[in-house]
């Protein structure tokens, strides 16, 4: 018998990741605007001009993750409030607890989740 989850734990869980996971995005966008990038690259070195790019390239990368995982946390939600929230969205079995402890926006099983990663 499969046990129902508490989903006002579970939605708390979430506001929870939400909010470190904003301010750590907030913490890491001051501190890349605080580096700056030269706009200008005629008085810098290729190799420094390569370095600006590559930090960009990675703030990019950073951000778009950052912004991946609030989607999916507010996604996670929107399940909570429709009661579809650990459900695996592959097989429509349900996501262990453990697994939605250690990543609550989780929308795979581990048996889905490993096929995938697997492909």
């Amino acid at each position: 018998m499969e046990q129902k989850l508490d989903l006002q734990k579970y939605k708390k869980l979430l506001l929870n990741e939400r909010d470190r996971i904003e301010l750590e995005h907030r913490v890491l966008s001051a501190s890349a605007a605080e580096e700056g990038y030269e706009l200008a690259d005629y008085d810098n070195h290729p190799a420094d001009a390569a370095s600006d790019t590559y930090e960009r390239t990675k703030d990019l990368a950073i951000d778009e993750n950052y912004r991946e995982i609030l989607d999916r946390i507010s996604d996670a939600l929107k399940k909570i409030d429709n009661e579809s929230y650990g459900q695996c969205d592959r097989c429509g079995k349900a996501i262990h607890p453990n697994r939605l402890r250690a990543i609550p926006y989780a929308t795979l099983c581990i048996e889905c989740q490993e096929t995938l990663e697997r492909r």
